[in-house]
This record gives structure tokens, sequence and C-alpha cells, in this order.
């Protein structure tokens, strides 16, 4: 975004463990704004950020939504700023849904950075979206929303293969399958709907490649947009991008247009389209709610999280910069995956590094960063395994130079050792150190 003056202001960021909360914390702090992150575990990597000032534990979203709203806001009325500085809440993931539908309940404590619980019913689950686009001619695929067996069998006749199978709420990818042929697809819609609690969408598999276009609209009027490609995907079929490119978001804005204009659409979203490159291109899915690649839009000039804040105090989102087309980053977890297994496998560098995560955790709880660092440097076995540890992530990370990497932030490298710690025990334990899913 171009420059404006500051808006010093005190922000909860939402969900904590992902990386896309890191990127909106570097985002706001770099711009002076304070940042409290929450999640329902205890440690994640917003907890080693130097731009995150406060962390707090809140009730499991999903196992108990009424427990996790009035832990949310306790913790609010707790932090709220003994000024007149701004004050706004900021959800990251499948929390924004919830908070837009308690908006009443948290707005006269803080500002909540989200689009209309109205509109975002609009566009979703899938289903909604479908609704939405039929309605206001929104270019999709043909797609069927059978409510059981008995109306699929009804609509074969209809359906030409290959099709998808979606889940209507679901996210990432999770439960989409390519079907080929008729009683594939009755036995897949039979155990989606089981497994899900929800009769899956059918949609045409429709040629071309997938896009994404993220957005930030004003009341309707769009203020700022970028786009990417996913060169690598995973899972290959259906996953999130571990490789992206910027692109030119022209041909998708049309139809993003043509979807939140009507909807009055006041904040964030992205909308995944698949297209040819020829014709209108196909719009796929929307989500209501920061996404996977928002490094990605940063990394392109195209600052999200200060726009959305300053649209949510001031009531406009700044100027835009235009996209560095040709913008190319990678996601870590996956770009780190074999050097990282390495890690995990051998004893005496997971020791190492499970220590000095030990360490660094109760350093920074207690805010002794000095401390921390001294005692680092008067352990030479420590800092001997640190060194062959990073060594391994240096080699994988050349491999990928030309493009950036959402973990290692020079300014901010504490960060990289809570996800590599992490990401190690789930490879050689197959589940969460106990520290972090400990409440």
């Amino acid at each position: 975004m171009k420059s404006t003056q500051e808006i010093p202001g005190r922000v909860i960021v939402t969900y904590g463990r992902s990386m896309m909360a890191l990127v909106i914390a570097h985002s706001l702090g770099k711009q002076g704004v304070e940042v409290i992150s929450c999640d329902d575990v205890d440690l994640t990597v917003m907890s080693f950020s130097r731009y995150v000032t406060k962390t707090f534990v809140h009730a499991p979203i999903k196992d108990d939504p009424q427990q996790f709203l009035d832990d949310l806001e306790e913790k609010i009325r707790r932090f709220a700023p003994k000024d007149d500085r701004p004050y706004v809440l900021m959800p990251v993931f499948r929390e924004t849904e919830l908070l837009a539908q308690h908006r009443e309940r948290f707005e006269p404590l803080i500002t909540l950075a989200a689009p209309d619980y109205s509109a975002i019913r609009q566009v979703h689950p899938k289903d909604r979206l479908l609704a939405t686009a039929r309605s206001l001619q929104v270019h999709i695929p043909q797609t069927w929303d059978p409510g059981n067996k008995q109306e699929l069998e009804e609509l074969l006749p209809t359906i030409s293969f290959p099709v998808l199978i979606k889940p209507t709420d679901q996210v990432g990818g999770r439960g989409i399958l390519k079907v080929n042929n008729p009683s594939q697809l009755r036995r897949e819609f039979a155990a989606s709907a089981d497994r899900y609690r929800h009769p899956p969408l059918v949609q045409q598999l429709v040629g071309g490649d997938d896009y994404c276009l993220t957005v930030l609209y004003e009341k309707g009027q769009r203020k700022a947009s970028m786009a990417y490609r996913n060169i690598h995907r995973f899972p290959a079929e259906s996953g999130a991008g571990s490789f992206r490119e910027t692109v030119s978001d022209e041909p998708f804005l049309p139809v993003a247009d043509a979807l939140f204009g009507p909807l009055g659409w006041n904040g964030i979203a992205e909308l995944d389209f698949r297209w040819d490159g020829t014709a209108t291109p196909y719009l796929i899915e929307v989500n209501p709610r920061f996404w996977a690649g928002l490094f990605q839009s940063v990394a392109s000039g195209i600052d999200f999280p200060y726009a959305l804040y300053r649209l949510a105090v001031t009531g406009h989102a700044p100027e835009p910069n235009a996209a560095t087309i040709g913008q190319r980053t990678k996601i870590p977890g996956l770009w780190l995956f074999g050097a990282v297994r390495s890690i995990a496998e051998s004893d005496k560098q997971y020791t190492s590094l499970s220590e000095a995560w030990q360490k660094t955790q109760d350093k920074i709880r207690n805010r002794e960063i000095r401390e921390l660092f001294r005692s680092l440097q008067e352990s030479s076995s420590r800092r001997s395994s640190l060194g062959s540890t990073l060594a391994l992530l240096r080699r994988v990370i050349r491999q990928g130079r030309s493009a950036k990497n959402d973990i290692f932030f020079r300014d901010d490298p504490f960060v990289v050792l809570g996800v590599l710690f992490v990401m190690a025990s789930l490879i050689r334990h197959r589940r969460l150190p106990p520290e972090v899913t400990r409440r």
C-alpha cells in the first residue's frame, strides 16, 4: 500500500498457530500497531515473534464455541487500551464467521475487522455460494446439489463425467474427490455425506489451471486485489499451493465485482478460479477470510492486513500499490520437509533441538531475551548442534533462493525454532509436543 500516516493501535489476532497470523503480525507491527495473539494452544509461532506483545489461550472453537466467545470477551475487556487508541479484533480463519455472527456482542468493546455476517452467508458454505452465483449469474462450473441418495439418482442422467465431490464446509481441499463414473459417484457421495454429516456438492470438472484472487472491498467497491497461481500443490490433486507465483488479476476481476458489488462486501476475501487462459474464468470457491497464500500477497506489494486495519479504523482503505507480477514464494512446511525429517531421525539433533526449544520458551515466557542470548552463547555444544541443524536447512533453502520464504524472517528469527520443533515432533512422534497441546 502507498505511504500513509501511521495509526498506532492495538489489535487482537486470532489463530496464532498459523503462518497467516504471523504475516499479519509483521504487517501491523512494522506500522507501529501493537499485536496480541490468541489460540486454543499455549505455544504457537506467534509466541516467538518480536512483533507480538502478548498471547493468551481460549477454549477450542470447534469443541465449545460458546466458551470460546466467553473467553474472548473476557480477554478483550482485560486488554482494552486505557487511552483512545484504536482497538481491533482481526479474525484469521474459521472463527471469522462465528465472530461476524456475534458482532453486536463485541463491537461495543472492540472493532471487528470482518465482513457482515449476512454477506458471508451469501458465499459460504459452498452450497450458499452456489445459490448466490446462480442468482447473480456469476460464471461457475455446472454444479448439482442433491440432498440425498434418491435425488442423486434422479440427477445422474444429467451428469457428465468426470466430476468432483465437494463437501460444503471444508477447507484446504479436504474431502474433494474426482470421480469418473456413476457407481463411483454413488459410493463416494454416500461416504462423504456420512463423514461430513451433510450431502456434498457434485461439480463438473472443468479444464484449465488453478488461480487465486485476493481482494479487499469497501462497501462493495474494490480497493485492492492481486492474483497468484500455484506452481506446485500438496496434495497434488486439491491441496494448498506450496510454490506460488503472482500473475495479472485482470481476467478475474469482473467475476469478483459481479459477486461482491451487489453484496456490499466490506473486508477481505479470497476467490479460487479455474481458467484455461482464454475464456471467462470459472469461479470455484470463495473464502471469506484470510488465505494460506497471504505471504504471497504481501511479498507482492499488497499489504492486505494493514489495509484491512485501516478500513476497520477509519472506514476507508488506503490507496494500493500495483502487485509485482512474477513474484514467487514457497510454503515453508513442505519446502523444509526433507530437512526436518533428517533432524527428526537423528536422536542427537532432535534432543538438542528439544532442549533449545524448552530453554527458549521459558525465557520468552518471562521476556528474558538478553538472558536467552547469553545462555545460548555460553553453550558451545548447543551452538554446535544448532549450527548443524541450521546447515541442513540452508542447503534446502538454496534450492529455491529466488522465492521468498514465509518462515525465515531476518528481523524475527525465533519463530524458526518454534516451527521447526513442532514439525520435527509431528514427524517423529506423530503428535504435537505436549507443551503445544496442553492448555
